[in-house]
């Protein structure tokens, strides 16, 4: 289901690590329809683990605002194989020959990093040493706010929804409502967490949203088919090793 997206404003719909996982888009696009929001940031790894690769590039191609993932990065070769685990690089390059040549062209055009209305955007980390780390960690983190000049910033990449605030040592706990108002006196950096492969016990799809007026974030969830993305890994024969990998991700217990 392609999916245009207009410019206007109010509040953003922010969006991460999709990991070729269509369903689980379409259902958080639909959700972002239903809400009236027009504006769409994508933080990246659109593509990579994931069966629908170019089905989910699509989806997005509009978007007001598209960064490139390590998983983007390594499907054109900006990043080295070795990067990768054994199961990231086979799907890396399962999807590289599934892509067109308008495909790579979009995705060498996006960039790791950008900016929206004076707020900030990565797909992992500002950090220009280290654009692919991990904010999960005091250490990543320091040069990562050295980096951020904006009160507010989005990040996905780690797959788990976080908040973080400069000078807290510890993660601001996210609320049970899913409801948190940034303090704009402090950086903050927000993890939407992962659309197609959410961490943790819930694997329903992980995104927010952001009211720039009230500086208030939504963390939410939606629920989606995943059985239709379950089916679809097992019916491409893939090595043993990595459908296993992949469909532990997505919630299978082993038999």
């Amino acid at each position: 289901m392609p999916v245009g997206f207009e410019s206007s404003s109010g509040v953003l719909a922010i969006l991460s690590d999709i990991h070729g996982n269509r369903p689980a888009l379409e259902a958080v696009l639909d959700e972002v329809q239903s809400l009236g929001i027009t504006r769409v940031v994508v933080l990246g790894d659109v593509i990579g683990y994931g069966p629908f690769p170019n089905d989910c590039l699509r989806m997005v191609a509009k978007a007001e605002l598209n960064l490139q993932g390590n998983h983007e990065a390594g499907v054109i070769e900006r990043v080295p194989e070795y990067w990768f685990n054994d199961v990231a690089l086979g799907m890396i390059r399962w999807t590289r020959r599934k892509l067109t040549e308008s495909d790579r062209v979009m995705i060498r055009s996006w960039k790791s990093a950008g900016a929206v209305d004076g707020i900030q955007f990565a797909h992992a980390s500002l950090n220009p040493s280290n654009e692919f780390d991990y904010l999960l960690t005091l250490r990543a983190l320091l040069p990562h706010f050295s980096a951020q000049s904006a009160p507010v910033c989005f990040a996905g990449h780690t797959h788990i929804q976080a908040i973080w605030e400069e000078g807290n040592v510890d993660e601001v706990p996210v609320p049970k409502d899913g409801l948190h108002r940034c303090n704009l006196s402090t950086k903050t950096v927000i993890n939407v967490g992962s659309v197609g492969l959410p961490r943790g016990d819930d694997k329903r799809a992980a995104w927010a949203t952001y009211d720039p007026t009230t500086a208030l974030v939504h963390f939410r969830r939606t629920t989606y088919d995943i059985a239709e993305t379950i089916r679809t890994i097992r019916h491409l024969h893939l090595d043993p090793i990595i459908e296993d990998k992949l469909l532990k991700d997505l919630g299978v217990k082993a038999a």
